[in-house]
């Protein structure tokens, strides 16, 4: 076959051209020989070493596009979600972090794509966006917490079980305290989604708030209990997702036109032959926050195996051999593959897809999520530059000799000591220096502490940056914020290139019973981040903000080429 295969199932389309359906090919034969589809399909835990211990232990896991688990709880969500409606609450705030929680976003968001205007959605109330808390960011809470009616509405679902979930549920709680609610109607507002026996668990029946039982979180969990329902609570009728979904089922057992299996073997396949990058791209708008939550489960589940690229809002992707692109709604015929079908069929290919390229890479997917760098005391030491006026200034941080030269100019190109005043020195030199340690095999992680808010903090800002300095080191560039993801841990890190960007926060929020504020517990986990990624070894900068507009626009015009 020489132009490109198709493996059509239902409503759902899966491509792939060239060489990137020869690598699949070559490993199809060994999925069936180890039978992978029906273990998948029956749970085996012998797949993974913490699947065998887990059934050990006689503990439940998410396994991939499994909605049994979510469709148990419905009627708990719905009974859940009337009380809300006559409590008058009709905003839903999500505690917690990974894909899960992503996947929950992608369905509120289709939602809302489906159902634009609020006239068009018949009797039933619109579906409310969610409000994603993930990390320890002053901006997202302070904007919930100065809307006091706002707050007042607000139903909180904590779905993680880390120690930055808890800090935020506290700080949630002393909002709502300030209110003059009662102990009573504060344990009305929260819903926990927990495994039996678990922390949050235990946590909110001592406060008599609503707990529903989960199987232990894992990157699989976009038809569980972790993304349905706050879905659920939001609006979404995730019972007719779930019907969906389970129409997909079917045909990720069967030889032919299994859709799952031929993706998983396209990502697992394209590893194996060289390609370890892959670009998302050519999202359609009626699936808003897919890929998204595709590269967020592939950096869970295949543990760093591949490095997944989401390139949106102008991010360009240089060709190289080493990367391939799948478009979610394409084009077949050029692109390196593609895939193709409504939301509910994409979440279980997606999922289905990621285990078997896991399985394929020898990664363990079912393993405890990496959760990123823990949080790091003191500091990472005096400036080596301030570029800009007093308060408005970058502060540029490094331990690499080479990207510390580049900032200061304390060498010359020849690496002699260069007459002071000789040598270039600044942002715009210290970006060069960094674009370059990618090589020609490397990629370039963006670590921003900061607020992601498109309308109303420095997420266009990030991208832009990110943008222009992939224009300059011509490979991949990745943004991550703060906790959403693992920032060190699951992205190759043997090539990556690290600028983490930190910024001082205007208005702080204080964490009840600490001595510490949300501010001060982001830069521990700033620190942590740099010092993770140089104690591997990874070239790493940190620029902190004196300003974070001020320091991002300096950033950005030293990136174009400016003084």
């Amino acid at each position: 076959m020489t132009g490109f295969t198709a493996v059509v199932s239902g409503e759902t389309a899966i491509t792939a051209r060239g060489p990137l359906r020869e690598a699949a090919e070559r490993v199809l034969g060994r999925l069936w020989i180890d039978q992978v589809p029906v273990r998948l399909a029956s749970e085996d835990a012998t797949l993974w070493p913490s699947s065998a211990a887990a059934e050990t232990e006689g503990r439940a896991l998410c396994w991939p596009g499994q909605p049994g688990p979510a469709r148990a709880v419905l009627d708990r969500a719905g009974e859940l979600r009337a009380r809300a409606r006559e409590d008058g609450l009709t905003e839903v705030a999500v505690l917690g972090g990974g894909a899960p929680v992503r996947a929950a976003d992608a369905i509120v968001r289709h939602a809302l794509a489906a159902d634009p205007a609020p006239s068009a959605h018949g009797p039933g109330p619109r579906p409310a966006p969610l409000t994603v808390l993930d990390g320890p960011e002053p901006g997202p809470v302070l904007r919930l917490g100065d809307d006091r009616e706002r707050l007042r509405r607000t139903m909180v679902v904590v779905t993680g079980d880390d120690p930055d979930t808890g800090t935020l549920r506290d700080v949630l709680l002393a909002m709502l305290r300030e209110l003059d609610l009662s102990p009573a109607d504060i344990a009305r507002r929260f819903v926990t989604v927990a495994a039996p026996g678990a922390a949050p668990a235990k946590a909110a029946a001592e406060a008599g708030a609503a707990v529903v039982e989960a199987p232990a979180p894992t990157a699989f969990g976009a038809l569980s209990p972790y993304a349905l329902v706050p879905a659920a609570l939001a609006g979404v009728d995730v019972a007719s997702l779930l019907d969906e979904a389970a129409a997909v089922l079917p045909s990720l057992t069967r030889p032919e036109n299994n859709p799952g299996l031929v993706l998983g073997a396209i990502l697992g396949g394209a590893v194996r032959a060289g390609r370890r990058t892959v670009v998302l791209g050519g999202y359609p708008a009626a699936l808003p926050g897919l890929a998204g939550w595709v590269a967020a489960l592939l950096r869970e589940s295949v543990r760093g195996r591949l490095l997944p690229i989401v390139q949106g809002g102008g991010l360009p992707v240089v060709p190289s051999d080493d990367l391939f692109l799948v478009t979610l709604d394409g084009r077949p015929r050029q692109d390196d593959a593609t895939v193709s079908g409504p939301l509910a069929a994409q979440l279980v290919v997606w999922e289905y897809a990621a285990a078997v390229a896991a399985y394929l890479l020898g990664a363990d997917p079912l393993a405890d999520p990496d959760r990123g760098s823990p949080p790091a005391p003191g500091g990472d030491g005096e400036p080596l530059l301030v570029d800009g006026e007093p308060g408005r200034a970058v502060e540029v941080r490094t331990a690499d000799r080479a990207l510390a030269e580049a900032a200061t100019g304390s060498r010359s190109a020849t690496g002699a000591m260069a007459p002071p005043g000789t040598a270039p020195a600044g942002l715009g030199p210290l970006l060069d220096a960094l674009a370059a340690s990618a090589g020609a095999d490397g990629h370039l992680a963006i670590v921003a502490h900061l607020d992601p808010d498109e309308a109303r903090g420095q997420g266009p800002q990030v991208r832009r940056l990110a943008a222009l300095l992939a224009a300059r080191c011509a490979r991949p560039v990745t943004v991550s914020w703060g906790s959403r993801y693992p920032a060190f841990g699951n992205d190759l890190r043997e090539n990556g290139v690290y600028l983490v960007v930190t910024g001082n926060v205007v208005r702080d929020v204080p964490v009840p019973d600490r001595r510490h504020r949300l501010g001060a517990l982001q830069l521990a986990r700033a620190l942590g981040d740099v010092r993770a990624a140089a104690g591997a070894g990874r070239p790493v900068v940190r620029l902190h903000l004196q300003n974070r507009w001020a320091g991002l626009a300096r950033l950005l015009d030293s990136a174009r080429g400016g003084a």
